[in-house]
């Protein structure tokens, strides 16, 4: 039975995380809706990486599906009048799509530390990843099985059914409620951190050794690109750990200490520990395609109206008229263009108008000196 709540019994609070779970449940399904669409309708996106982004936003599907509107309306409801099926099915779902989740981000970055740190390595085969994502789903139905096996409708004093969980012991819920903190959190958490560190230091030792940086202008290329990229895998850490931290630790709260159940505010730590973490089905969209060349241009074919002026003015729309005055701070984003004029002499023939244009995708930088343009492998 849910303890007793002072927070989520005011009409204010309420409306406020209604908002908040529609806005959630709106955006996490027509974000992930989109990126599996682009990803299926084109053969060029079946890379290993993308497949393994469209697995992301299945799970994230899911749990949008199943966490974002069941649970808040059980709460506030303080009965469950969804049956006896959905009180079994609604849990299992929501924890197989947090493993599917947590392993597949687990995957991506493994995938991308063996890219960087062996790039000499085969690479992953999309056959192979696949079949990966295949045993992350097995494994993940059958690490939440007994989560779904156990829950059950259990009568209040009051009449009203709640689902609950039923373990023969108390010990079994404990047990496995660390288990699950443990490979849904902490071992995912902990192997994304080292490969992307590891990532970063090796981008960083290459720009610095790498043949040819002598030039200033390369240089600061070189670590514009480093930069851009390890805000990335940095946020990407991030927020999956503080997304899914408040929750993990509520979870454990609760099981270890019993008294927590019977506290005033709990269910109002709960909300905001589960609101963050449901949040996580909007950022990851953005984060691992809005962010990416090949995912921005299916979005333009599938969405006429993102035209890249309007993308790139939204990132950065700067244009540095000067090299020797180039803030390094205003730097173009991925597939975005910056123009620059040298002056090779007094008159205006004299002018050299160059573009400059990094695509992430293939790792060049594309220079365009009025109308010659030349590709640099960076």
């Amino acid at each position: 039975m849910p303890p007793p709540d002072v927070i989520t019994s005011i009409p204010a609070v309420k409306a406020f995380f209604y908002c908040l779970y529609i806005t959630i449940f709106v955006t996490g399904i027509c974000g992930n809706v989109l990126v599996c669409y682009v990803v299926f309708r084109n053969k060029a996106m079946h890379t290993v990486t993308n497949i393994f982004i469209a697995n992301l936003a299945l799970s994230d599907i899911l749990l949008c599906t199943f966490a974002v509107p069941f649970t808040p309306l059980y709460l506030f409801m303080h009965e469950w009048v969804f049956g006896d099926v959905l009180c079994h099915l609604v849990p299992y779902a929501q924890g197989v799509s947090v493993y599917i989740s947590a392993f597949t981000l687990m995957s991506i970055a493994i995938d991308r530390f063996f890219v960087i740190i062996h790039p000499f390595k085969p690479r992953l085969q999309v056959k192979y990843s696949l079949l990966i994502i295949v045993f992350i789903w097995v494994a993940a139905g059958c690490l939440t099985l007994p989560y779904g096996i156990f829950m059950d409708l259990v009568p209040a004093r009051d009449g009203r059914p709640y689902c609950d969980e039923g373990w023969p012991q108390d010990s079994f819920r404990k047990a496995f409620g660390f288990t699950t903190s443990v490979m849904q959190f902490v071992i995912p958490f902990v192997i994304i951190t080292f490969c992307y560190v590891r990532v970063c230091c090796k981008l960083r030792d290459r720009a610095r050794s790498k043949p040819g940086s002598n030039s200033q202008r390369k240089m600061e290329m070189e670590w514009e690109r480093t930069r851009r990229l390890n805000r990335m895998l940095i946020s990407m850490v991030l927020i999956f750990g503080f997304s899914w931290l408040p929750l993990n630790v509520h979870n454990l709260v609760v099981d270890f200490y019993i008294p927590a159940s019977t506290w005033a505010y709990l269910n109002g730590f709960f909300f905001l520990s589960h609101a963050v973490a449901m949040s996580s089905t909007c950022y990851n969209p953005f984060l691992y395609a809005w962010l990416n060349e090949n995912f921005r241009k299916e979005f333009k074919t599938v969405l006429p109206f993102l035209n890249e002026a309007r993308v790139c003015q939204f990132f950065d729309s700067t244009r540095v008229r000067d090299p020797e005055h180039a803030n390094p701070e205003q730097e173009p984003q991925p597939g975005c263009s910056r123009q620059i004029v040298n002056k090779g002499g007094k008159g205006p023939a004299n002018e050299k108008a160059t573009s400059l244009k990094y695509s992430p995708e293939t790792d060049t930088v594309r220079m365009q000196v009025n109308a010659d343009e030349v590709m640099t492998a960076v």
